[in-house]
């Protein structure tokens, strides 16, 4: 619970944060962190009532980590319904962002996802807006110890029930002791 208060208060502040200098779509890396986004996700002219918008990342994962968090929010400004959007899908790598929240609070975030170390990465985020609508995302990184692969554990119970085997095996020698 801790955990989802956290990520929600950092992308409620990322989202205020947000500044008119940025370009409109952006996606910014550095170290065990990021952020992306887009501030300026309209309609195009003449149409009215809502409209779809798709929005792609590409990034790399940093050097040194192998396991992402993220998450992506959008707010409503003043009941205002051409600021809203509604997340239809948010993916990474092709894997759902989990729904925390819908409507005029949209926010999804992601846990513990699986990357490849210097790996290529797609973040998509897909929805609808009134036309004058904004979101933005953080993501942060880490490292997971590896897995051994069910191989590798065979393997190693085969090394140690032959060694246990051989230990057992172990030639018993008798005395045998005669009398003349």
């Amino acid at each position: 619970m801790r955990k989802k208060l956290a990520y929600l208060s950092t992308a409620i502040l990322a989202t205020f944060m947000a500044t008119g200098a940025q370009a409109a779509q952006f996606i910014n890396i550095t170290g065990p962190s990021g952020t992306f986004g887009d501030d300026d996700v309209t309609c195009a002219a003449g149409t009215t009532g809502s409209c779809t918008f798709t929005r792609s990342f590409e990034f790399i994962t940093p050097a040194g980590f192998n396991v992402t968090s993220a998450d992506i929010s959008s707010i409503i400004s003043s009941g205002n319904p051409l600021t809203d959007i509604n997340f239809t899908s948010v993916m990474l790598n092709g894997v759902d962002f989990n729904t925390l929240s819908t409507g005029a609070q949209e926010f999804r975030n992601i846990l513990n996802q699986t990357l490849v170390a210097g790996g290529n990465n797609v973040l998509s985020v897909a929805g609808t807006t009134g036309g004058n609508a904004a979101f933005s995302g953080n993501l942060s990184f880490a490292s997971a110890a590896a897995v051994p692969e069910p191989a590798a554990w065979m393997l190693m119970l085969l090394g140690m029930a032959g060694v246990g085997f051989s230990m057992r095996r172990k030639d018993k020698t008798t005395l045998r002791v005669r009398y003349t």
